[in-house]
C-alpha cells in the first residue's frame, strides 16, 4: 500500500476512535470505559459480558458500536483488498513521492496523537461530551446503571439519571437511592464533581450518581 494512502487511512481510523468514544461517553458511559469500548467495536474484538450488556442493554450505545463494528468492517475489508491488488496486480505510483507530501499526510495523526497524549483531546471532549448531553437523544429517558467494582453482594455503581426518572426533582433524601440505603458517594454534574453529597443535594437529569450499596437493592433502586 502507497505510504499517502495509509497515513490518510490511519488518520480517519483514529478520528473515528475518538469521534466513536465521544459518543458512548455522551450515553453516560464512564471514559476510559468509552474508549475501551470504541476500540473493541472498531476492531471487533468482542466484549466482555458485563460490558456486553452495557451495551446491548442500551438502545443508543447498541446504534453506536453498531455503526463502529460496520465501519471497522469496511476499514478492513478496503484495506485487504488494496493489499491484494497491489501485491497481485503490481500497481506502482505514475511517480515518486515527494518527502514534503509524505510530512504533510504525517502531520494530522501525529497530532491527534500528540494532543491526546498532552490532554488537549481529553479537555476537547469533555466540552463536546457536555454539548452532546443537552440533546434529549443522548439522554436516556430512564436511569441505567453500570457496575464498577462488586465485592460479594455490595457493590460501587455508576448511575445515570435519565430526564424522565422519577429521582429528577427530588433530593437525595426523598429518592429511592436513600430508602435501599445505598450511599451516594459523588455526584458527576457535567464537568463538575460534587463528592459526598448532602442528603439535601437536588438530583437533576443526566447526573451521574457513583454509589455504594447492596447489589440487588441498586438494580431495584433504578427499576
Amino acid at each position: 500500500m502507497q505510504p499517502e494512502l495509509m497515513l490518510v487511512v490511519l488518520t480517519v481510523w483514529l478520528f473515528i476512535l475518538w469521534f466513536g468514544s465521544i459518543a458512548l461517553e455522551a450515553t453516560g458511559m464512564e471514559r476510559r470505559k468509552a474508549r475501551f469500548q470504541a476500540l473493541s467495536a472498531l476492531t471487533n474484538t468482542g466484549f466482555t459480558t458485563r460490558e456486553a450488556e452495557d451495551i446491548v442493554g442500551h438502545p443508543r450505545r447498541r446504534l453506536i458500536a453498531t455503526w463502529l463494528m460496520f465501519l471497522g468492517s469496511v476499514g478492513i475489508i478496503l484495506f485487504l483488498l488494496i493489499f491484494l491488488v497491489i501485491i497481485l496486480v503490481g500497481v506502482k505510483p505514475a511517480r515518486p513521492m515527494s518527502p514534503a507530501l509524505i510530512i504533510i499526510l504525517a502531520l494530522p495523526p501525529i497530532a491527534l496523537i500528540v494532543l491526546y497524549w498532552i490532554g488537549v483531546l481529553d479537555k476537547a471532549g469533555t466540552k463536546i461530551v457536555n454539548w452532546m448531553k443537552r440533546s434529549a437523544y443522548f439522554t436516556a429517558e430512564l436511569s441505567t446503571r453500570e457496575i464498577i467494582h462488586q465485592a460479594g453482594d455490595y457493590s460501587v455503581a455508576r448511575l445515570t439519571i435519565g430526564r424522565k426518572a422519577p429521582e429528577v426533582g427530588c433530593k437525595i433524601s426523598d429518592t429511592s437511592l436513600a430508602k435501599h440505603k445505598i450511599t451516594i458517594l459523588a455526584i458527576e454534574r457535567g464537568d463538575k464533581t460534587l463528592p459526598f453529597p448532602e442528603a439535601k443535594e437536588t438530583v437533576l437529569a443526566g447526573d451521574h450518581l457513583l454509589c455504594y450499596g447492596e447489589t440487588d437493592k441498586i438494580s431495584k433502586a433504578v427499576q
